[in-house]
């Protein structure tokens, strides 16, 4: 188990290199990397599972509104890459302070309206230029802390694309900012990331193998978050 903060201020452990070209985002996850250091005391497990080259696909259960930026923050200081979140265009909108979080966390505003396909397509886009994208298979936040059911989503991407999903179970941030709080408590949080899933491309594959493998990945997430201690 290590901590983020270890080796945060040794050479060469900084956020991701492609924000050094746009110098206050840079700074902000800075700044937001110390916030988790002294405020969370953030510990991530198995950081080596996240790749550090090629697309791929972190899929982790939802709890906050921290997740995405604090998922984000820990991708940028263990592999200098960025990762690119889905997040409501309608919650994105919402007030400027979240605007302003989902952007530093490298958001991709959709529309609820929209077909899930045209998401899907955004997101196997960005992989195919080997980008790293987030996804949350649950679709929204937890109501009580506890994981909720998985959409097809993630499982249409795995087989679309066949790009790795690495599963990841996040913990605290329930505690730390549940729904309807305005303050965030100074609770630890703890992110275990699993080895990565690998499946083979499939034209079209039957709701039968979409929903099998929607369920296996959900299973590892669920796996992760209950050997967290």
């Amino acid at each position: 188990m290590l901590n983020i903060s270890n080796d945060f201020f040794y050479k060469g452990y900084y956020p991701s290199g492609d924000l050094k070209s746009y110098q206050l985002k840079y700074w902000l996850t800075f700044i937001v990397n110390i916030y988790l250091k002294i405020y969370h005391r953030v510990k991530v497990i198995n950081p080596e599972n996240i790749p550090k080259s090629g697309g791929g696909v972190v899929a982790s259960n939802h709890l906050s509104h921290l997740d995405g930026i604090i998922i984000n923050s820990v991708t940028a200081f263990h592999t200098r890459r960025k990762i690119n979140f889905l997040a409501a265009e309608d919650v994105y909108n919402k007030n400027f302070l979240f605007r302003f979080l989902c952007d530093l966390g490298n958001c991709i505003p959709v529309k609820r309206a929209t077909s899930d396909r045209v998401a899907l397509l955004k997101v196997i886009k960005l992989l195919k230029k080997d980008n790293l994208c987030g996804l949350f298979p649950e679709g929204q936040r937890s109501r009580d802390g506890k994981m909720g059911e998985s959409k097809l989503g993630v499982a249409i991407m795995a087989l679309k694309s066949g790009s790795p999903i690495i599963p990841l179970a996040i913990k605290g941030t329930f505690e730390a900012f549940p729904r309807k709080t305005k303050f965030i408590k100074p609770a630890n949080v703890i992110l275990k990331f699993g080895e990565p899933l690998q499946y083979k491309i499939e034209k079209k594959p039957t709701k039968a193998r979409i929903n099998k493998v929607k369920d296996e990945i959900m299973e590892q997430i669920q796996k992760l978050y209950e050997d967290i201690s």
